[in-house]
């Protein structure tokens, strides 16, 4: 599990994903309390189909320190044959970066992979949790 301290502050707290592939992707990232069973909350997605987020603000610091931010992407794999698609998705990347009003800065690049049987879609993964 990656994480990130956004301190304890009113800083805002920013979120750009970045994600290379072929095919077409779409990208959600939630805010999600996980000593809570109340569901997750959205705070960004894609408006294309390259699944990229451009850099939004997903909240202050000081509400969303200890929540776990995940970011979700599906991509539909181009290609007419098996081998096309898996080498495809054996090729997608991901950046994700997070600032904080403080200047703060990281990045992550090692999301979880999965496709189905057929490589015809692949998922990316990417939790990290807001400590203080």
């Amino acid at each position: 599990m990656e994480q990130y301290n956004v301190g304890t502050g009113n800083e805002a707290i920013s979120l750009a994903v970045d994600i290379s592939t072929l095919g077409l992707a779409a990208s959600r990232a939630i805010l999600v309390d996980v000593a809570s069973s109340a569901p997750g909350t959205s705070v960004a997605s894609s408006h294309d189909a390259s699944g990229d987020i451009p850099s939004v603000l997903i909240g202050k610091a000081a509400d969303i320190r200890n929540r776990r931010l995940t970011i979700v992407t599906k991509v539909d794999l181009i290609g007419k044959d098996y081998e096309t698609r898996k080498k495809e998705f054996e090729q997608m990347t991901a950046k994700y970066d997070l600032k904080s009003g403080l200047g703060a800065e990281a990045r992550f690049t090692n999301p979880e992979k999965k496709s189905d049987a057929e490589f015809q879609t692949g998922y990316l993964y990417m939790h990290i949790d807001l400590i203080a």
